[in-house]
């Protein structure tokens, strides 16, 4: 799919703006709210304060949806709704859509679901070329992130071959675990992003990818075709099938840890694999700015 242009928005594989006949005509973007837990000095003055959270206010979006008849345009404002009401997400907690748009020439992301949407005046469906409709989308955090993706992947280096050190514990190897170190020069950004996906993809042995203040560990070793994800900001950990695999991750393995920050960072992946074609892929989306 050919990229967006400026002012341009992409819901689902769904897209309007400049050169469609559904684009905005006005967009809101109020910004959070701060849910805090203050508290007044209930003796004296001053205020006592507690941590704060951001919650994301809903965009508005004013919509103009044209057609050559008033059958066209009442067939392209039913495209819209069907996108908008995203009936494939609705029935699961948790799923979202992303809210692809660029700016300037420069692409951006939100996550979030549709929420309203709503004509102006539903008689002009029968009777205008042109009909106006507003609806809102609803982010699901506050953070606005680059709409490319970054990238690194690491191959393990083969363990070096070894002799027996007694004790013996069993089951045993003679194979030194591999280690590899890879450096992000740059990860982009302005604050740590939690949009992170980790991938490790087999054939490996007591995995451990590690970055900056967070590791990602397996307690099960991975044939060589077979994969696990683990994602921070979906806060998930799941097989290439799509089962959860979250019953297999180290005690060292924290979600809420796992971010990149801006500026340079270094991952390492270590494991038992004596092929050397184990790798580890990480996947990030820098944050731009809070909404």
């Amino acid at each position: 799919m050919n990229p967006l242009i400026h002012a341009e928005f992409d819901l689902d594989g769904y897209r309007f703006g400049p050169g469609h006949p559904v684009y905005l005509s006005r967009v809101d973007t109020p910004g959070i709210a701060w849910r805090d837990q203050d508290i007044v000095n209930p003796v004296g003055a001053n205020v006592f304060f507690g941590r704060d959270y951001a919650d994301p206010k809903p965009w508005g979006l004013d919509f103009t949806i044209t057609g050559t008849t008033p059958a066209e345009a009442a067939e392209n404002y039913f495209a819209l709704a069907n996108a908008w009401a995203a009936q494939h997400i609705r029935d699961t907690p948790g799923a979202e859509l992303p809210l692809d748009f660029n700016m300037h020439g420069t692409a951006r992301r939100i996550y979030g679901r549709p929420r309203e949407l709503k004509l102006d005046d539903a008689t002009d469906l029968f009777v205008l070329e042109t009909i106006k409709a507003k609806a809102t989308f609803q982010p699901s955090s506050a953070e606005m992130v680059d709409g490319v993706a970054r990238t690194k992947t690491m191959t393990m280096t083969p363990g070096a071959a070894g002799g027996f050190t007694f004790p013996v514990v069993f089951p045993f190897t003679t194979t030194r675990g591999g280690t590899r170190q890879g450096i992000i020069t740059d990860s982009g950004g302005l604050t740590p992003t939690h949009d992170v996906q980790v991938t490790i993809h087999g054939p490996v042995g007591k995995a451990l990818a590690s970055g900056p203040g967070w590791e990602f560990g397996l307690t099960k070793s991975l044939a060589h075709d077979r994969s696990i994800t683990l994602d921070a900001r979906r806060q998930t950990i799941l097989w290439d099938t799509g089962a959860s695999a979250a019953g297999l991750i180290t005690a060292g393995t924290r979600l809420d840890d796992i971010t990149i920050p801006p500026g340079p960072s270094e991952l390492t992946f270590k494991g038992e694999d004596q092929s050397g074609t184990s790798t580890l892929t990480v996947t990030w989306r820098p944050t731009i700015t809070t909404l």
